[in-house]
């Protein structure tokens, strides 16, 4: 299975289910089992919750007495609790919600979601800052903002959101397109330690995530490939910055290298091979042991040492040979990234010395 085909499920995973751990638990356990013991916030546990922050809060009273008329027992119990949670943070926090419309309106990124810090006493209830966190990191996951949905989506713990799997996915979903390899490895692993109480798709798609994240080496052609899929991500989200170029920088360097390691093996090989024919040559004396006969003047022709500036000192015809090696000894998806080097030097050659 492709990192493409993975990478196109993981995104078009729309749905919600199952239960949650965040990843900072199993560092804290490191080497211990896993703890599968998650479980979502009930609706008596928000409504206490709720109480108690409308008996602190310096919110308007109408903002407490809707939200306290919202939960209360005898209320409209046919809601749903994500749309319990939704109606409770368009009523306490009107611009996150907006915020939260506005992305899902025009897919634009509306920046984090922040509040106020000079106003700690009149902020929403925790609990609906996390659910806001949570949905609004799905959507960013959703639409390939990775880096600014796993931001989200890392601060709320599993007994905050309604939806504890879902934060979870979608959360190994961001760090394994962002090569976060033992960040996205932990949390898919506390996922699957609740398999058999997750929704199938995400249960088939976190073991198709981490047999593909695990195996994956640095500076291997694997993840040079992955590296140019994010630049192509990061462009189409018309973002050109520091970042890009910087990853760019990396892809190339990399592909460098292998190209030096590649040249080096093969001046190992042949060195070998002419100590071999070397060594067999000499162990054979001339017939009856007479001198040899040959003669000449003891010139060897000069070899022109100079360097011209190519690079890794290699003439262009044996660099191309050496570009095309890598590329036909792995994958063709792996091609890209071949191709994107030299277009890479086409456009600027003095990059290749670099």
């Amino acid at each position: 299975m492709s990192f493409r085909r993975i990478a196109c499920c993981v995104c078009s995973i729309v749905a919600l289910g199952g239960l949650h751990v965040s990843a900072s638990n199993l560092h804290a356990e490191a080497g211990l089992a896993v703890a599968d013991h998650w479980s979502p916030p009930t609706r008596e546990q928000l409504a206490e919750e709720l109480t108690a922050w409308s008996q602190i809060t310096n919110a308007p009273s109408d903002t407490k007495q809707k939200l306290l008329t919202l939960w209360m027992e005898d209320g409209d119990t046919s809601l749903g609790l994500r749309d319990l949670l939704d109606q409770s943070l368009e009523i306490s926090a009107d611009d996150i919600w907006q915020q939260l419309q506005a992305f899902q309106d025009t897919g634009i990124y509306q920046g984090p979601i922040e509040l106020d810090p000079a106003k700690p006493d009149a902020w929403p209830p925790g609990f609906l800052v996390h659910h806001a966190k949570f949905v609004y990191g799905k959507w960013l996951a959703e639409q390939g903002f990775y880096d600014e949905g796993l931001k989200e989506l890392s601060q709320p713990t599993p007994d905050q959101v309604v939806d504890p799997a879902a934060l979870l996915f979608f959360e190994a979903s961001c760090q394994h397109y962002l090569l976060q390899k033992e960040e996205c490895v932990a949390t898919l692993k506390q996922l699957l330690a609740r398999s058999e109480g997750l929704p199938a798709r995400y249960l088939a798609l976190s073991q198709m995530m981490l047999k593909d994240i695990e195996p994956l080496e640095v500076d291997s052609l694997d993840e040079v490939a992955r590296l140019m899929r994010d630049i192509e991500r990061r462009l189409d989200l018309g973002r050109a910055g520091k970042k890009v170029r910087q990853t760019e920088e990396d892809v190339v360097a990399k592909l460098d290298k292998m190209i030096e390691d590649l040249e080096k093996q093969r001046q190992q090989q042949q060195q070998q091979q002419q100590g071999q024919q070397g060594s067999g040559q000499g162990s054979q004396p001339q017939q009856d042991s007479r001198p040899g006969t040959e003669s000449g003047p003891g010139n060897v022709d000069p070899k022109d040492m100079k360097n011209k500036g190519e690079w890794g000192n290699l003439p262009p015809k044996e660099r191309q040979e050496a570009l095309q090696q890598i590329s036909n000894e792995y994958p063709s998806h792996y091609r890209r990234a071949i191709e994107e080097y030299f277009r890479k030097i086409a456009r600027d050659p003095s990059s290749a010395n670099n």
